[in-house]
């Protein structure tokens, strides 16, 4: 579905980083920046499905799509080599300008260089309060910018450091949701943040358009491409429905209803754009080629949580990795879980239960978009378009239970509402 959002929404731009407080400024890290306390759910997640901030990737080494990136399209593959055992998560991709390589970040800050890609840098062994969510590459190709999830941003090489929204979740700016993504401008002399609600906060000469943050919307917002002219820029919900500002131009939205989208790339020569979801698949528009998820992405917890358009075409896509739940761990005897399933399915088919209209599935008695929204919150990408009903009685319960610490009891009619 087109969304033409009205471009006088709220919003702040930020050009003169002198007016910040010295403490909220982040340079190319020759001091250490220092921890700043963030408050947040302990269940929330960054970067449309990465995993949470602080969890390694113990396992992935043996799970080869993990920590990988597919080339799509004739895009030519530089690695890394698959199934990486690495501290944390990959989380985002940036193409250089020449279209032969590519750097890589992670959610601790980590990044990898590949193809004529260099490395300059990066914020693994930081104390960070937030995890890293995106990378944006200089017009050079000589250095990137890194950022957080609390508004922070780091630069390296010869990208500068422009400003950042680090320690403004006190009420100074209005920052309603985690930062999701970063892009910058066309001559490399300033960047969008996107906040997961739609917020667009512009740096350095990067120009404000319009936001969608005052807007009613049904998901997060998880990605932002600036145009070439960069005059615009392109925003992407995680349902698929992509918002237009500024010269950007709308060609179409992966919204289906099903899929869950974690980001989108302009191509270099400005002609189209593509939206990448978690199960692997691109959808191209304006003349640029879509692709299906390959089989092996699914069932393995590896979701997709980035993409770069190539110069000279081809797309890449970044996988990350979600480690599956110990199976030692039972929280089918929630009290609440207990409860609603009591209420909901135990006398109607138990975890298989499906209403009479068909629409409402599985223990809890999820309608299919409600689930499919959900999951990727709770970590569980990897499970957006399963039926809830044929659906592990363990991913009921995680998925179930996530939305009751998120949402109270108040998706289940209220009943069960108090309980642990």
């Amino acid at each position: 579905m087109a969304r033409r959002p009205n471009l006088s929404k709220r919003n702040v731009t930020v050009t003169d980083t002198q007016s910040l407080p010295r403490s909220s400024r982040r340079t190319s890290l020759a001091r250490r920046p220092v921890a700043r306390a963030l408050v947040l759910l302990a269940t929330a997640v960054f970067a449309g499905g990465a995993t949470l901030y602080g969890a390694t990737s113990s396992g992935a080494a043996t799970d080869a799509a993990a920590n990988s990136v597919r080339a799509l399209s004739g895009a030519p593959a530089y690695g890394p080599d698959p199934g990486l055992d690495l501290n944390a998560p990959f989380v985002a991709i940036a193409a250089t300008p020449t279209g032969h390589g590519y750097w890589i970040a992670a959610t601790d800050g980590g990044v990898f260089a590949r193809g004529d890609a260099h490395y300059e840098g990066g914020a693994a062994g930081l104390q960070l309060v937030g995890p890293i969510v995106g990378i944006a590459a200089t017009p050079s190709g000589n250095g990137y910018w890194l950022a957080a999830a609390d508004g922070g941003v780091f630069s390296y090489g010869d990208a500068r450091f422009f400003g950042s929204l680090g320690g403004y979740h006190d009420g100074a700016l209005p920052l309603q949701g985690v930062i999701t993504g970063i892009a910058a401008t066309a001559d490399g002399r300033g960047y969008w943040l996107l906040g997961a609600d739609g917020g667009v906060f512009a740096f350095g000469d990067a120009r404000f358009a319009g936001s969608a943050a005052s807007q009613p919307h049904n998901s997060r917002f998880v990605g932002i491409a600036g145009t070439n002219s960069g005059d615009g820029y392109y925003l992407v919900q995680a349902d698929g429905g992509v918002y237009t500002y500024g010269d950007a131009h709308f060609q179409g939205a992966a919204a289906d209803g099903v899929h869950t989208a974690v980001g989108i790339a302009v191509a270099p020569s400005g002609n189209g754009y593509v939206v990448a979801r978690t199960d692997g698949s691109i959808v191209g528009f304006g003349g640029k080629t879509s692709a299906d998820a390959p089989s092996d992405l699914g069932a393995m917890f590896h979701p997709v949580v980035g993409v770069a358009a190539r110069r000279g075409g081809g797309t890449w896509v970044v996988r990350g990795y979600n480690p599956p739940p110990p199976p030692a761990v039972d929280i089918s005897q929630d009290p609440f879980l207990v409860c609603t399933r009591a209420h909901e399915s135990d006398s109607a088919g138990g975890y298989r239960a499906v209403s009479s209209d068909g629409r409402y599935r599985g223990a809890y008695q999820f309608l299919q978009s409600t689930w499919n929204n959900i999951a990727p919150a709770a970590g569980r990408p990897d499970l957006v378009g399963v039926d809830p009903a044929q659906a592990a009685p363990h991913d009921q319960d995680q998925v179930a239970l996530y939305l009751y610490h998120t949402a109270g009891a108040g998706p289940w009619g209220g009943r069960c509402a108090g309980l642990p």
